[in-house]
């Protein structure tokens, strides 16, 4: 029987079953989801250096951090929530690797370079990217109502508004620290506004990486979502 077959005799066996069955109604069922990463959950893991997005742009009004290491702060704060929600080893980078490249492509493709950190560290997968952090400060005028205590009327007004936008953007690599070889890549982004202006930076970094934790952690360990399903009586 061809696909084609295969799937009509699915469908009419489907119409014929919901004909028999006198009731249906949906449920909720938690679905597991596999990471995106083939791996055991047992490896051996470690953070190498990322990019920093800032540092790379040749505009002069790029942003930069007085008291904030991006590089530092996303790697510390992802090693700790694999060390937590993982079962994998957590293996320290030594201080004094450099990466070789300056360029996200040629950095994936550098398979000699890799190949020798994952010896140095006995790590079987190495993670390394490209991250950006972006503030910006906004103001403005809008209408906002309000009623007249003279005459108790609604009239408009024009408001100064002033708030702080954060945005995340992360690319994260994953390596083969045994043939150096790239095993997967992709892009995380969150974005955050308050309605205030803030320079608390860092505030503003973790308010991003708490929403992109789950997506993050999926890279490497199996998740729930939720689905909808009938059952039929």
């Amino acid at each position: 029987m061809t696909a084609g077959g295969r799937r009509r005799l699915a469908i009419l066996l489907a119409a014929l079953l919901a004909a028999a069955c006198s009731s249906a109604k949906e449920v909720k069922l938690k679905l597991p989801l596999r990471p995106k990463l083939a791996v055991t959950g047992r490896e051996r893991l470690s953070l190498a250096p990322f990019l920093v997005a800032s540092k790379l742009s040749d505009k002069k009004d790029a942003p930069r951090y007085k008291d904030l290491d991006l590089d530092t702060e996303f790697r510390r704060y992802l090693g700790k929530q694999l060390g937590k929600r993982t079962k994998m080893t957590i293996v320290a980078m030594p201080q004094d690797v450099r990466l070789p490249t300056q360029n996200l492509k040629e950095l994936g493709e550098a398979a000699d370079f890799w190949r020798g950190v994952g010896t140095r560290t006995g790590a079987d997968i190495l993670l390394t990217g490209v991250v950006d952090f972006r503030v910006e400060n906004k103001s403005g005028y809008r209408a906002e109502e309000y009623r007249s205590p003279i005459d108790n009327r609604i009239y408009y007004r024009q408001v100064l508004v002033e708030s702080t936008g954060f945005t995340f953007d992360v690319t994260v690599v994953a390596i083969d620290g045994h043939t150096g070889l790239k095993l997967f890549q992709e892009n995380f982004r969150d974005t955050k506004e308050k309605n205030r202006r803030t320079t608390d930076e860092l505030v503003g970094l973790f308010e991003n990486l708490f929403s992109l934790e789950n997506q993050l952690l999926g890279l490497f360990v199996v998740r729930e979502r939720e689905a909808n399903r009938y059952v039929f009586d």
